[in-house]
């Protein structure tokens, strides 16, 4: 039994790779796992190399004909686009099949270290929520977090909270636990009238006993810091102590960073911090499982991998430098991505260039409210 985080991590998870020209590149894993070497924090955590996900396993919750679909698709050469495969999102790759399955054995190897008793564990490979049942979607082959979900709910019959703070709605889990009120998906994401995957209204908010167990707090393009704390001080939070979840789930997903390529929110180190101390607050007052944190977005692989090596460091109570390491940066230098940023946390400056808009503030207020209104009460809140 290891008392020290679980962090899986092998090179050939880079070979879940859709073509050079895709937004979706596996060099941020491998840039993140550097970084955070260069830093120590991998010294002061379990490194294990994961395996590929057994069929029962994706079985858990995608459906068999969708599954051998995707396994006949690994030569390369096929298209399916009933299952969602070979469209521009998600374009088939030589071995398909073994490259979503080990990013499916990543995630399902760190929770079961949690259930052999690991405090915690950091899948930066996973965070897959776009996957539905019979489709891939959103550069999502296989859900890596609903099968880990589904794992430990045959094991231990407890509530679990799915947090999620990827710029793009986690449709694809919420859809998966949509009727259960023993599973808690949040998701705080920029809303689907501009982003794709156009879902995360407030009115879908579960179903059957499941009504009032999906949560959704879509924010206008332009939110900020403000908006993120606020949303997770008001909503998260109380539901978070009212539910008092057994096991945590976070999808750490950083395309809502300003730098990010791809949405129109504009979060800094600063505000995806503060909440991320705060949901390590939460998880040790109430999780007596533990924490599963997976990866997500993230399409500036500079910055997610200095992300994602903060949140490490958070996780497990080190400290970072200001600076990134000099030989980091001249070695990542021939990376694709503009404006590289120098430190480990965006300077203070930062925050004063992207401050959110009246109208920002003002529909958040209105979204806040209908929660309030149709979420709360389930929860006796």
């Amino acid at each position: 039994m290891s008392k020290r985080l679980a962090y899986p991590y092998t090179d050939k998870l880079l070979q879940y790779s859709f073509s050079k020209s895709h937004p979706l590149k596996p060099e941020r894993l491998r840039l993140t796992y550097r970084l955070s070497r260069e830093l120590g924090l991998l010294d002061n955590v379990e490194v294990f190399e994961p395996r590929l996900a057994t069929r029962v396993e994706l079985e858990l919750f995608h459906s068999p004909d969708f599954i051998t679909a995707v396994e006949s698709c690994s030569t390369g050469d096929c298209a399916n686009w009933r299952y969602g495969l070979g469209t521009p999102d998600n374009p088939v790759f030589p071995k398909i099949y073994e490259a979503a399955c080990r990013y499916v054995g990543a995630t399902v190897d760190a929770m079961q270290k949690i259930l052999s008793g690991a405090p915690g564990a950091f899948a930066i490979s996973g965070g897959l929520h776009h996957a539905q049942r019979s489709e891939a979607s959103g550069f999502c082959i296989f859900n890596d977090v609903a099968i880990a979900i589904e794992m430990f709910r045959k094991k231990h019959d407890e509530r679990v909270l799915y947090f999620d703070f990827d710029a793009h709605h986690g449709d694809g889990v919420q859809n998966a636990f949509y009727r259960s009120q023993n599973v808690l998906t949040i998701s705080i994401h920029e809303t689907g009238r501009t982003l794709f995957p156009g879902t995360g209204r407030v009115y879908e908010n579960g179903a059957g006993e499941g009504k009032g167990f999906a949560v959704n707090i879509p924010l206008l393009p332009g939110a900020g810091d403000r908006e993120l704390t606020r949303a997770f001080d008001e909503v998260v939070v109380p539901l978070f102590e009212s539910f008092r979840p057994s096991l945590l789930v976070t999808q750490l997903g950083v395309d809502g960073h300003y730098m990010d390529p791809l949405a129109h929110l504009s979060y800094t180190s600063q505000g995806y911090e503060t909440v991320l101390r705060k949901i390590k607050e939460l998880a040790h007052e109430h999780c007596n499982r533990g924490w599963l944190a997976v990866g997500g977005g993230g399409y500036h692989i500079l910055n997610v991998a200095r992300l994602w090596s903060l949140f490490l460091a958070i996780m497990i109570d080190e400290e970072v430098p200001r600076w990134i390491p000099e030989d980091f940066l001249e070695s990542a230098s021939g990376e694709d991505a503009t404006r590289c940023p120098l430190t480990m946390r965006d300077e203070d400056e930062v925050k004063q260039m992207y401050l959110p808009s009246d109208e920002v503030a003002k529909d958040l207020d209105n979204v806040l409210q209908r929660i309030r209104e149709e979420i709360f009460p389930a929860h006796d809140l």
